[in-house]
């Protein structure tokens, strides 16, 4: 009926998966990973070849006192014990419909905990939010309640804390939508904050080394560099942001041009992350309290549908012709992308250069979505 890959990680022990219905009915598989993802074919590493399975169906998440599971069908759906659902966690007994498939998990050495909170209670609805639900609220009230001390103290010492906690709020909830949705490969907590924090302090230390470059060589308008016009910025932060994903060229596991796109999209809005800290910081100085809070709401909502997403379409692109540069560098779909990141920037930052609407920033935005939702839409691409 189904067929399961080699174990990778191993997770908690004990957890299988009983079949309740079809030819295989009664029939258990262990469940040795900490985590799968059931589909109708790769690199889903549960297959079970069905029409009424989505390639990739459902991500399955090994828990000690628990399954978590989270639909990622796009449409097909998902019933945990009879009812639709997005995201649940289940225990031993739970049923669960993939398709016109039916199972249930179970586990002999399962033990129930006693609930943290009553059933239909405010923390139990709160728990049962997928992660990215979760992780938003949090950072949203953590970087609230930061902003508050500091507006009613004035303590200095609460800025950096206050500015980082508020410029994270949005793209660690993209994050997390994005991993919990679209990872198959299972890119790892360590991998992913390694390259997050790789584009916030590699991307813009490069950026600035690029930045200056372009001032010492750039030939000058009215004293105005012309090379660092803010329209041309795309040519020297892309690829910097690019460059915070380099230190997972290599890596055996993550090769699919999936992993490039969440990994890209994670080093852009890591960089994200410190500019607008850092536009943060200079508002404070400038305008104060006031100025600061409209400046970090502003950039925190639009820098993420910005940078995280040019960068992953361009480390995607890299990713789909094999993390190979000469093979990159000859092949016209790279360098499209290149042209898309690039020109994308450039359109954002156009209504800096005065004279122009902003407007053309909606623009810039709904390009770039567009652009980065047929490759998540086109998931396994290929040249």
């Amino acid at each position: 009926m189904a067929t399961w890959s080699v174990p990778l990680q191993s997770g908690p022990q004990g957890w299988k998966l009983r079949v309740l219905s079809g030819t295989s009915l009664g029939k258990e598989f262990d469940l040795p990973l900490s985590r799968y993802v059931l589909g109708s074919q790769p690199p889903a590493n549960i297959v079970i070849p069905d029409p009424s399975i989505a390639p990739q169906h459902v991500i399955i998440e090994i828990r000690a006192d628990h399954v978590l599971l989270t639909d990622c069908s796009r449409g097909k759906g998902m019933l945990v014990n009879d009812q639709r659902m997005a995201s649940a966690q289940v225990a031993p007994g739970d049923h669960v419909t993939v398709g016109m498939f039916k199972f249930e998990f179970s586990n002999p050495s399962y033990v129930s905990k006693s609930p943290l909170s009553k059933p239909g209670s405010a923390l139990d609805k709160f728990s049962k939010l997928p992660l990215w639900g979760r992780v938003g609220g949090v950072t949203f009230v953590v970087a609230a309640a930061l902003f508050t001390l500091m507006a009613t103290t004035g303590n200095p010492h609460l800025v950096p804390v206050t500015l980082i906690a508020m410029s994270v709020v949005v793209p660690a909830t993209m994050i997390c939508w994005l991993v919990e949705r679209y990872d198959t490969t299972g890119i790892s907590f360590h991998t992913l904050s390694i390259t997050f924090l790789a584009g916030g302090t590699v991307g813009i230390i490069a950026a600035m080394i690029n930045f200056l470059i372009g001032d010492l060589i750039s030939p000058r308008i009215g004293g105005q560099p012309l090379l660092l016009l803010p329209f041309l910025a795309g040519f020297y932060e892309e690829p910097a942001k690019f460059l915070g994903s380099s230190w997972r060229w290599r890596h055996p596991r993550y090769d699919r041009p999936m992993d490039g796109l969440i990994l890209g999209t994670v080093s852009g809005l890591g960089f994200a992350v410190f500019e607008t800290a850092g536009y943060g910081f200079a508002s404070l100085i400038r305008e104060g309290f006031g100025g600061t809070l409209i400046t970090l709401i502003i950039r925190s909502i639009t820098s993420p549908f910005a940078h995280g997403l040019w960068t992953g379409i361009l480390t995607a692109a890299f990713w789909q012709y094999g993390r190979n540069f000469r093979l990159a560098s000859r092949s016209r779909g790279f360098w499209i992308a290149v042209a898309w990141a690039i020109g994308l920037h450039a359109l954002w930052n156009a209504p800096g250069c005065g004279g122009i609407g902003y407007g053309i920033l909606f623009l810039s935005a709904g390009l770039s979505i567009w652009q980065y939702r047929k490759l998540l839409l086109a998931r396994g691409y290929r040249p």
